[in-house]
């Protein structure tokens, strides 16, 4: 089983901060998933100010661990506040309308070993 870890973040708490809670916490390895930061809610925060503090810790935690981290949100979320911005890192979205979180990779084996940690 290939494992991860993932950051639910807050947009009205310090980028910086939370990125230095997950670097201290996480310890990853060879065969992990990259770090996954998890982006859904504004908190009543400017659009502007959240992508900002997104950068930071997407800046931090990829000086940390040499990995370029995936992003998680869902579809709206990413194309309203978060979008072009962000291209350039690996993207994760919902996929499902149950309540569960299942998500399943949408490539193959492959494509799925090049994306984990090295």
């Amino acid at each position: 089983i290939t494992r991860g870890a993932y950051h639910y973040f807050l947009a009205n708490k310090s980028g910086k901060e939370q990125a230095q809670n997950f670097i201290k916490a996480v310890k990853l390895e060879p065969g992990d998933l990259p770090p996954v930061l998890d982006v859904e809610e504004l908190y009543g925060v400017n659009p502007a100010v959240m992508r900002n503090e997104v950068k930071v810790w997407l800046q931090m935690v990829e000086a940390a661990y040499k990995v370029k981290p995936i992003i998680y949100s869902f579809a709206d979320f990413y194309v309203n506040y978060l979008g072009n911005d962000f291209i350039e890192y690996p993207l994760w979205v919902n996929g499902i309308t149950t309540k569960v979180d299942f998500d399943v990779f949408g490539g193959d084996s492959t494509q799925f070993a090049g994306l984990l940690m090295r």
